[in-house]
């Protein structure tokens, strides 16, 4: 007697069971052992429950007051858009990571998402999509040991990277912090935050440069230019330096034109402080402040620019 179609209908099922399940059983397991090892690399903390304590860095802390009260009071700063993310730059164990932790604490912040790994991919879209998914929280994103992404680094890393920093950094409640105990100016990590912090003995390595061509110093000075100027429009005003001045004196540092985007940004951040904490009636841009926020977006020796 033939088979009815129900019952070849089943017999193809087992079959196809018999031959898929090595495949899925695969599946499954190399999914979990993506699971754990993202759960190795991740971390989670609340920021209440941290230890903070710092030794020879409350100078540090001091100086970038400014940049804690942004974060701790982002609408006062609403309107600008950019200097939501900090590289800290230091030898091994000199307090990176605690750094970012006080930072986060005296910000207010509710959690700090830790990716001890940068170089898993999987770990860095899992962090995204929680960055995402924060809400109202404050939540630090803090990316530890970024020297171990050079510039030999696959481009997958370095895409996840990139993209995990830009759409972290532009969220209102969130902080990207990156550690490295080693610096290439102007390299990749260098270029993925716009503020660098330097701790004593931080080491960096220079990269050469050209010297800019006219046309790229023409190009860079109306940059400047037309930042500045937009400053002003918004009410800021330079106290003792300037416009020409000012345009002049970032150009002796700057590479390129992101460097002068963020340091006007910082600069306006000073200058709202700076009122907000009643030093000054004005948001005033002093020359004092410009000199502060070069140092920490152009991680170079001046006496090696030509």
């Amino acid at each position: 007697m033939m088979p009815n179609s129900e019952q070849v209908g089943i017999f193809v099922g087992v079959l196809e069971a018999i031959v898929l399940t090595p495949i899925l059983l695969a599946f499954v397991i190399e999914h979990r052992k993506k699971r754990h090892a993202v759960d190795l690399v991740m971390e989670v903390t609340d920021v209440a429950s941290t230890r903070t304590e710092l030794a020879g860095l409350d100078e540090l802390l001091d100086d970038i007051r400014d940049l804690i009260d942004r974060a701790r009071h982002p609408k006062a700063y609403a309107e600008l858009s950019l200097g939501n993310e900090m590289l800290i730059v230091g030898p091994p164990l000199s307090g990176k990571k605690t750094l970012a932790r006080r930072i986060a604490k005296e910000a207010a912040f509710d959690h700090i998402i830790t990716v001890h790994n940068p170089r898993n991919t999987d770990a860095l879209v899992r962090a995204k999509r929680l960055m995402q998914r924060a809400g109202d929280k404050k939540v630090m994103l803090l990316l530890p040991r970024l020297d171990l992404v050079d510039e030999h680094a696959n481009d997958e890393v370095l895409a996840e990277l990139d993209a995990l920093i830009e759409a972290t950094s532009e969220l209102p409640h969130a902080l990207v912090v990156g550690t490295t105990s080693r610096l290439v100016a102007n390299g990749e990590i260098d270029n993925l935050f716009g503020t660098t912090l330097m701790l004593p003995g931080a080491p960096v390595v220079p990269v050469p440069q050209a010297p800019l061509q006219a046309e790229t110093h023409r190009m860079l000075a109306g940059v400047a230019e037309y930042y500045l100027d937009r400053a002003l429009r918004d009410g800021y005003h330079l106290a003792d330096i300037s416009r020409d001045g000012f345009v002049a004196r970032l150009l002796m540092s700057v590479f390129n034109s992101a460097q002068i985007e963020d340091i006007l940004v910082l600069c306006q951040t000073a200058a709202i402080y700076r009122q907000r904490m009643g030093q000054a009636k004005e948001r005033e841009i002093s020359s004092e402040i410009l000199e502060i926020m070069i140092r920490r977006v152009v991680a170079v020796d001046e006496a090696k620019r030509t």
